[in-house]
């Protein structure tokens, strides 16, 4: 597995805002025929604790196995600490997409 893997990465999908001030993510919920249904809010980090936010939120929702919670969790941090290595690298995103063939997500924007 590797440092992008989460176990139930075809249920669900990482929305990314990434900028060189802050990193936006958000979790979807697959469903058929590549439609997604949002099941969190933007979190923004560093302007706000977004792995506690979204631990949170996702108690408050009992279809969300405690291995999927774990799971998404997991990719936030991931998510979060590659930004924090490649934040000032012109091609930090680029990166994102080679080394993470594991992680379903959406980059929605860069600034």
């Amino acid at each position: 597995m590797d440092k992008f893997s989460i176990q139930s990465k075809n249920n669900y999908l990482f929305k990314i805002i990434w900028s060189k001030n802050y990193l936006g993510l958000a979790v979807d919920k697959k469903l058929q025929n590549n439609h997604t249904v949002p099941i969190t809010t933007f979190f923004f980090w560093p302007r706000e604790n977004g792995w506690q936010l979204l631990k949170e939120e996702l108690s408050y929702k009992p279809w969300i196995s405690k291995d999927e919670s774990i799971d998404i969790l997991n990719g936030y941090s991931n998510l979060i600490n590659y930004w924090l290595k490649n934040v000032n690298e012109i091609e930090g995103i680029t990166q994102l997409i080679r080394d993470s063939s594991n992680l379903n997500f959406e980059l929605l924007a860069k600034f």
